[in-house]
C-alpha cells in the first residue's frame, strides 16, 4: 500500500536518489493531487490491478503506475497509454522478469501506432528515436521507472545488466503513417485505424542503417538483410523478433516501386537465413541447447527470425541522406516475444 512522505520541495530529489527511486535522473515529486488526477483521467481506481509478475510476486496497481507516470513527467493525458505499455509488458509472452533481470541488458520498447500519436504530440518525424520530445521521453521514462521501483530492477539489485545501454533509460518510437499502399503497424496486428495501440517490443539499441546513394529496392532490402545478420547479435540464427524503422528515403523507394510490407518481410525473413560458416566469419559458434537449438535445416542454413510475422516494419523518420533503424529483440522468441494492447478509450477501464 503507498504510505505519503512529508518533505519539503527542496529536500525532494536528493531523498528520492537517496532511497533509489530514480534512474538517476530528476523526477517530479508524486503528490497525492497529481496522482489523483491521472487516476481521474484514465477513469481507473487506484486499487485496480494492471498487471502482475509471478516469478516477483508482485502486482502493479494503477495507483503504483500512476505514482511512477508523475514521476516520470508524463502529463496526464499520456496516463492510458502508459497502461496499455504495462499490460502488454506484464503478459506472460514478454516474459517482463527474465527482459528486467537477464545480463542481456534489454530495453523495454514501445511503439505507438494510431491516432493518439498526432493527437498527444509524439514525434515522428526528425530525430524519432532522440530526445526533445516530452511524449516520447516521458512514457518510455514511466515503464522503465515501474520496472525499477515496483519490480525491483535496479542495478545493485535484480537487473543483472552485463551492459545495458541508453534505451533503458527510455525507449518509444511514435509511428508516422506510412505511404499510400502499406498499412500502419495496429492495422497489420488485427487492430482497427482508429484503434491507438502500444506494442512492447525488449530491445536491444537501435542500429542505424545507411543507404545513401542506391534508389533499387532490392539493394535497400539487402542492406537491411545484412544489418540483421550481423554474427555479433545475439539473436542472429537463433529465431528471435526484429523491429525495423523505416526512414523517409527508404519507404519511399520502397512503396514507389510496388512493394507491399509483406512483400518486404517476407524478402528479408528469406534472406537473413544464415550458415553456419557466415557465423564463423564472426568467431560465433552454433549452440545445441534446449532453449537454442542451432541445427541447420535441410538447406543448411539457420533461421533468424521464424517468418516474415516476426519482423514488425514501422516508418518513422525525416528526409535526410538515407536512413533507417533495425531495432533487434534481445533474445530468441523462447525467452520473451513483443505484446500489443489497444489504449483504452479514459472511462472504458484498464486494457
Amino acid at each position: 500500500m503507498a504510505q505519503e512522505l512529508l518533505l519539503a520541495q527542496a529536500d525532494v530529489q536528493e531523498e528520492f536518489f537517496e532511497r533509489g527511486w530514480t534512474d538517476g535522473l530528476p523526477v517530479v515529486p508524486p503528490t497525492p493531487e497529481r496522482v489523483r488526477a491521472m487516476l481521474d483521467h484514465a477513469g481507473v481506481e487506484a486499487t485496480e490491478i494492471v498487471g502482475t509478475v509471478p516469478e516477483r510476486s508482485r502486482e502493479i496497481t494503477a495507483n503504483k503506475a500512476a505514482i511512477n507516470a508523475v514521476m516520470a513527467g508524463c502529463r496526464v493525458e499520456y496516463f492510458p497509454v502508459v497502461l496499455a505499455g504495462l499490460s502488454a509488458m506484464l503478459d506472460p509472452r514478454f516474459g517482463c522478469h527474465t527482459v528486467i533481470t537477464s545480463t542481456g541488458g534489454a530495453a523495454l520498447g514501445a511503439v505507438v501506432s494510431g491516432p493518439l500519436v498526432k493527437e498527444l504530440g509524439f514525434n515522428t518525424g526528425r530525430n524519432a528515436l532522440g530526445p526533445g520530445c516530452r511524449a516520447n521521453a516521458t512514457v518510455g521514462r514511466a515503464l522503465r521507472l515501474v520496472a525499477t521501483n515496483v519490480l525491483g530492477a535496479k542495478t545493485e539489485t535484480l537487473d543483472g545488466s552485463s551492459l545495458g545501454h541508453p534505451g533503458k533509460y527510455t525507449m518509444l518510437v511514435a509511428e508516422e503513417p506510412p505511404p499510400e499502399g502499406w498499412e500502419p503497424l495496429r492495422v497489420e496486428l488485427g487492430y482497427g485505424e482508429a484503434d491507438t495501440t502500444v506494442t512492447m517490443f525488449p530491445s536491444e539499441s537501435p542500429h542505424q542503417v545507411a543507404n545513401h546513394l542506391n534508389g533499387d529496392p532490392e539493394g535497400i532490402l539487402l542492406t537491411f538483410a545484412a544489418a540483421m545478420t550481423n554474427p555479433a547479435t545475439y539473436g542472429v540464427a537463433k529465431k528471435h523478433q526484429v523491429l525495423l524503422v523505416i526512414g523517409y528515403e527508404h519507404r519511399r523507394i520502397l512503396a514507389e516501386a510496388g512493394w507491399t510490407k509483406p512483400a518486404v518481410r517476407e524478402f528479408l525473413a528469406e534472406h537473413t537465413r544464415v550458415t553456419p560458416e557466415h557465423l564463423a566469419t564472426g568467431g560465433v559458434l552454433l549452440e545445441f541447447t534446449a532453449q537454442n537449438d542451432m541445427t541447420p535445416d535441410a538447406d543448411g542454413r539457420l533461421a533468424t527470425v521464424r517468418g516474415p510475422d516476426d519482423i514488425f516494419l514501422v516508418t518513422a523518420g525525416s528526409a535526410g541522406a538515407g536512413w533507417s533503424a533495425y531495432i533487434p529483440n534481445w533474445a530468441p522468441v523462447v525467452h520473451s516475444q513483443a505484446v500489443t494492447r489497444r489504449v483504452m478509450p479514459p472511462g472504458d477501464g484498464l486494457p
